[in-house]
C-alpha cells in the first residue's frame, strides 16, 4: 500500500507545517503547496494538511478518534509497532527502526527505501516528515512553525501543551536536524525553515523569507 506513495511528488516542494506558537505568524494556509501536518495540528482551525503523521502513543491516546474522523480521507503515516492500536481509515504503517538516527546507527539513509525496506529512525515527528517528504520524491522542503524556544518546548499554537514531557531532548532533536538537512542536501534536496521568529540557527537549517513562497494573495503581508 505505501508503495503508491513513493516519488508521488518527484521534483515538488512540500510545506512541513509544525506546532509552534510562531505557526500563527505564517498561517499554512498562505502557502500553496502539497502540505504535511503532525501531532496536534488537528486544532488548527479552517486547515487541513495534504498529509498528516505522528509517532507519540500520547498523541494516539488522547486525540486519536478526533483525528482519525477529522482527518478521514487524508493519508496518514504512523509507526509500526508503536502505534498499531490506532486504526480508521486511510493509515498507512510505516517500520520504526529502533536505535539512533544515521549515520550514527552505522545505516544508510536511502530515500527509495525508507518507508517499505529499511524503516525510518527518528528522534521526534519533525525528523519523520522530513524522512517521508524525501521518500515521497519532494526535492524542496519548506517548514513553517518550527520554533524550539529555549525552556518552552511545551508552547504551540493552540497553548500550552501541560502533558508534555518537562525534559524535551530539544538539543538531540537539533542534532538530529543538522544531520538529516546535511546528507538531504548531498543528495539534491533542500530544507528551508521559514518559521517566523525561531530558534533554530542557520547553521542546522537553512533559512530563508517565506514571503518568497507564500501565495500571490497573501506575498504582500
Amino acid at each position: 500500500m505505501l508503495h503508491k506513495f513513493h516519488n508521488i511528488h518527484a521534483g515538488g516542494t512540500v510545506l512541513l507545517v509544525g506546532n509552534g506558537e510562531n505557526l500563527r505568524q505564517t498561517p499554512p494556509a498562505w502557502f500553496d503547496f502539497p502540505s504535511f501536518g503532525m501531532n496536534t495540528i488537528h486544532k488548527y482551525a479552517g486547515w487541513k494538511p495534504t498529509y498528516y503523521t505522528a509517532v507519540d502513543s500520547r498523541v494516539m491516546n488522547e486525540f486519536g478518534k478526533e483525528i482519525a474522523e477529522k482527518y478521514k480521507d487524508i493519508p496518514k503515516f504512523v509507526p509500526r509497532p508503536n502505534l498499531d492500536d490506532w486504526h480508521g481509515d486511510n493509515f498507512y504503517r510505516f517500520y520504526h527502526r529502533p536505535g539512533a538516527l544515521f549515520p550514527r546507527n552505522g545505516m544508510p539513509m536511502h530515500y527509495d527505501k525508507l518507508m517499505t525496506e529499511s524503516g525510518i529512525s527518528y528522534g521526534n515527528i519533525m525528523h519523520v516528515a522530513l524522512q517521508i517528504a524525501a521518500w515521497m520524491g519532494f526535492t524542496r522542503l519548506l517548514i513553517v512553525g518550527m520554533e524550539h524556544k529555549p525552556l518552552y518546548a511545551k508552547s504551540h499554537f493552540w497553548g500550552t501543551d501541560d502533558g508534555m514531557h518537562e525534559g524535551a531532548p530539544v538539543q538531540q532533536w537539533l542534532n538530529g536536524y543538522k544531520e538529516i538537512v546535511q546528507h538531504m542536501n548531498a543528495a539534491g534536496i533542500e530544507v528551508l525553515n521559514i518559521s517566523e521568529n525561531t530558534f533554530v540557527s542557520e547553521d542546522i537549517i537553512p533559512r530563508d523569507d517565506w514571503r518568497n513562497y507564500a501565495s500571490k494573495n497573501e506575498s504582500s503581508l
